[in-house]
């Protein structure tokens, strides 16, 4: 990871510090009279306890002893974790005191005047807030992180270091190292012309591509002592501008002696190099003597470079984006954003293609490893610890190497598929050198839009306004739509709910429909069935008549000279049957003949007038002669 030291960008002027509330305690200790007494310093890792002092006048009324004692407001201990660039301060402080008191606390700790820090992070957005507004008021939880910002802040200490505080004009300039280069054999000097940009780990990569001395054996004296970390750029490591001298050694010693002249390599297209005999003493004024020369190489070799983020022609957007993580990461350090692993239209549907109350801003980074710019952005304020969570707690972050121009034409047709043809011809407007950029992206009224565009030549500062504003943005627009869209919700619950009752009512209609439509059909089987069975008894009634009526023996007639009795058969409804029968006729042949009429013996009875006797129930073989129905008698028949 290239970084440029504790570099920030400064403003012009540093304004005067001012001094701390006279009434707060910390550690039981007035603030004012600890910092007369003697300096005030804590670890950064230890909770700032800030403390009303007995006397102060506030506190002490809340506090009094006298009647109204019961009316005072039970006294809270807030926690805050504030957040500033690389550092975390945390601070324990009652809710009766004010946000001034915050800052008389950091700046003891950080040494930043209250007037030039800026506090972001408070839940509460509807109250106005400044130093005097007191922290009960904001309806605080118990726990709470805060983001300090001091953009117009100079920090005097990291400038009397001897940095130069213009880090931006030094990126841009060109170092020329004279590397005066011994061995056995020779002693050689190179001039090599290097950017600002590049850091000292990349410097003695190059330097081995000269001498063939690998890095691990690379021994070197004329460094300073802030470039021990070789992730330090050459603008901001403290190497003299606009050349410096270093001496360079092997430490093995079978190190082979290079041939003359140097003629098998070239180094990125970046550095010059001059290289020319020289003896110890020489060294000393190389930087005066060495004329500039252009070397014409004989034989040509591939450029040495570093492997791209994202490779040429990449097919498949989850692969491109593992590999972007991973060189990303072994690039520029140990606290890198998190970017989400898939392709845009993935990261754009989980940020927001959400419900309102779920959803994030969107943020791309396009990183173009063509601009001086990205290796400063990247290791300095991109992967700063407070940037990296803010945006791990508030955005989805996807990113993309435009390097090539295959993957920047593939990102514009990205870009126009999901934030429109305008969004895309922005970033197709911006040159090479003014990448990165990051570019926040939220939705609006079921749009996808492009909020703001931030490059990569700001401060840590500037980055995190930027993304604190768009993220208050963003809230305050994200209220509404969640009102919206519970509204929305619950119309659509009272229509659900309508709906439902409806279905149910009619569920119910249905059930008794088709309730009343089977007993409707069981009643019509039932008399079918009825109405069959009675078809088929009367059938069978027929029949068995038909048959009485054949084996019934034929009437005698008036002239017959045989023992006769009239029976008359008075039937139901008055019909009346009469029939001639011989007094030698048993009871069965009437019976037959009642029966021959339609009248069955199994419904009807025959019955004498008087005495009344049934004559279906006696035996069938008595005569008519024998039961006396003769010459005449009338007989009656009864349904049973």
């Amino acid at each position: 990871m290239a970084h440029l030291g504790s570099q920030e960008l400064p403003s012009d002027s540093c304004g005067p510090r001012r001094p701390p509330s006279p009434h707060l305690q910390v550690e039981g200790r007035g603030v004012q009279a600890a910092l007369v007494e003697e300096p005030f310093s804590l670890p950064l890792d230890s909770p700032v306890v800030l403390e009303a002092a007995a006397g102060s006048s506030r506190l002490g009324q809340d506090m009094d002893n006298g009647p109204d004692r019961n009316n005072v407001p039970m006294l809270r201990m807030l926690h805050f974790t504030v957040e500033y660039r690389d550092k975390t301060v945390p601070v324990v402080i009652p809710d009766s005191e004010t946000v001034g008191s915050v800052k008389s606390i950091l700046e003891n700790e950080l040494k930043i005047p209250a007037d030039k820090q800026t506090i972001r992070g408070f839940r509460n957005k509807s109250v106005t807030i400044n130093d005097s507004t007191i922290l009960r008021s904001l309806d605080l939880p118990k726990e709470n992180t805060l983001y300090l910002l001091a953009p117009g802040y100079c920090d005097t200490a990291q400038n009397n270091t001897g940095e130069d505080p213009n880090i931006m004009e030094r990126l841009s300039q060109t170092f020329t190292l004279n590397i005066h280069f011994r061995n056995r054999e020779t002693s050689k000097t190179y001039q090599l012309n290097f950017p600002g940009s590049r850091t000292v780990q990349e410097v003695k990569g190059d330097v081995y591509t000269v001498t063939d001395v690998p890095m691990r054996h690379q021994v070197w004296t004329g460094w300073p002592d802030s470039a021990s970390d070789e992730t330090m750029t050459l603008a901001g490591c403290g190497v003299g501008f606009p050349c410096h001298n270093l001496t360079l050694s092997s430490s093995k010693p079978t190190d082979p002696i290079r041939p003359e002249p140097m003629r098998l390599r070239h180094l990125p297209q970046e550095v010059a190099m001059d290289v020319v005999q020289s003896s110890d003493d020489e060294f000393e004024d190389a930087h005066e003597s060495i004329p500039c020369m252009d070397d014409i190489y004989e034989e040509e070799m591939p450029l040495r470079t570093r492997e791209p983020l994202i490779p040429d022609d990449v097919e498949d957007e989850r692969t491109a984006l593992e590999h972007f993580s991973m060189v990303f990461n072994n690039r520029y350090g140990e606290t890198p954003p998190v970017f989400y692993i898939g392709s845009l239209d993935g990261a754009v549907k989980e940020a927001l293609h959400v419900k309102a109350r779920d959803r994030k801003l969107l943020a791309v980074y396009l990183h173009h490893d063509g601009s001086i710019l990205s290796n400063v952005f990247c290791s300095q304020i991109l992967c700063a610890e407070s940037v990296a969570s803010y945006l791990s707690s508030n955005y989805v972050t996807w990113a993309w190497d435009v390097t090539h121009e295959s993957n920047k034409a593939r990102l514009l047709t990205m870009c126009t598929q999901h934030f429109g043809s305008m969004a895309a011809n922005t970033v197709r407007n911006f040159k090479a050198d003014q990448f990165p950029l990051l570019l926040i992206i939220t939705r609006t009224r079921g749009t996808n839009e492009v909020f703001t565009v931030i490059q990569g030549n700001i401060s840590l500062d500037e980055l995190m306004t930027s993304l604190i504003n768009a993220v208050d943005v963003f809230v305050e627009q994200q209220k509404t739509e969640i009102l919206e869209e519970d509204e929305r919700d619950e119309r659509e619950q009272v229509k659900w709910e309508q709906d439902r009752a409806y279905q149910e009512s009619l569920a119910v209609d249905r059930a008794k429909e088709d309730t009343k439509r089977r007993e409707e059909e069981t009643r019509l089987f039932k008399e079918m069935e009825e109405e069959r069975q009675r078809h088929q008894e009367a059938q069978e009634k027929e029949a068995i008549r038909l048959s009485l009526a054949d084996q019934l023996p034929s009437e005698p007639g008036p002239n017959c000279t045989d023992p006769l009795s009239v029976l008359r058969i008075r039937g139901p409804g008055g019909k009346m049957l009469t029939r001639r029968f011989r007094i030698k006729d048993c009871i069965q042949v009437v019976l037959n003949y009642v029966s021959s009429q339609g009248f069955h013996i199994d419904e009807y009875k025959v019955l004498t007038t008087y005495p009344r006797k049934d004559l279906t129930a006696i035996q069938s073989d008595v005569t008519l002669e024998e039961l006396k129905l003769y010459p005449q008698e009338t007989l009656i028949l009864e349904q049973r």
